[in-house]
């Protein structure tokens, strides 16, 4: 359970960043990922994330 509250959280996360485009057209809904923007919002989130480890580590602070 925790793990689809996770992808969900995920997906709701890609398409808030553009990374993932929903459409619907009468019965049909198209589901489409920009590979692109997908690639550079990953990539800037990892960095954030290194960055806030390197900053942590040093303080000497813990993340959490």
């Amino acid at each position: 359970m925790r793990t689809l509250i996770v992808l969900g959280l995920i997906v709701v996360g890609l398409v808030a960043a553009g990374a993932i485009h929903i459409s619907t057209s009468g019965n049909n809904v198209d589901i489409t990922v920009d590979r692109e923007r997908l690639r550079a919002v990953t990539t800037e989130v990892v960095e954030e994330d290194s960055n806030a480890w390197r900053s942590a580590s040093a303080t000497g602070q813990t993340v959490r």
